[in-house]
């Protein structure tokens, strides 16, 4: 039997997508578009990682101090526990933002590749794009 973890309903004339498990808003479909939510946070240090929890919300704002600093995104184990429904071939995204004085430089841990040198200058921001390439294999680009 399959469980639906998504339910849509119609909120001020505009086609809502919410989470099953919590009510939390996902996406929107209105006459201007498609929409997605996105839950800001915040990390103040001159490297940080970009956890599976940070990925989901879907914005991370990183005020880079001190020094050039990494922006690392979580191993490819972690993102196969928190998204198992991902499937080989897909991609999903989170933005990000340099507010900081540094330019900061994307890498991967394990089981996580970037695409090549990729870096963030100082107040810029990017798309954090993620490709399953096979069970815990995944590849990383800033758009």
């Amino acid at each position: 039997m399959a469980v639906t973890l998504v339910g849509g309903e119609w909120i001020n004339g505009v086609l809502t997508f919410l989470k099953k498990a919590n009510n939390a808003k996902v996406a929107s479909i209105s006459a201007n578009g498609f929409g997605r939510f996105v839950t800001r946070v915040d990390a103040d240090e001159q490297n940080t990682t970009l956890t599976v929890a940070i990925f989901a919300s879907g914005l991370l704002v990183h005020t880079s101090t001190t020094g050039g600093g990494t922006l690392t995104l979580d191993t490819g184990a972690n993102f196969d526990t928190a998204f198992p429904d991902w499937q080989i071939g897909e991609t999903r995204e989170c933005y990000y933002q340099n507010d900081g004085n540094q330019t900061v430089t994307l890498t991967g841990a394990t089981g996580t590749v970037r695409v090549s040198a990729q870096t963030i200058a100082t107040l810029q921001g990017r798309r954090i794009v993620v490709l399953k390439q096979a069970a815990t294999d995944y590849t990383v680009w800033a758009d």
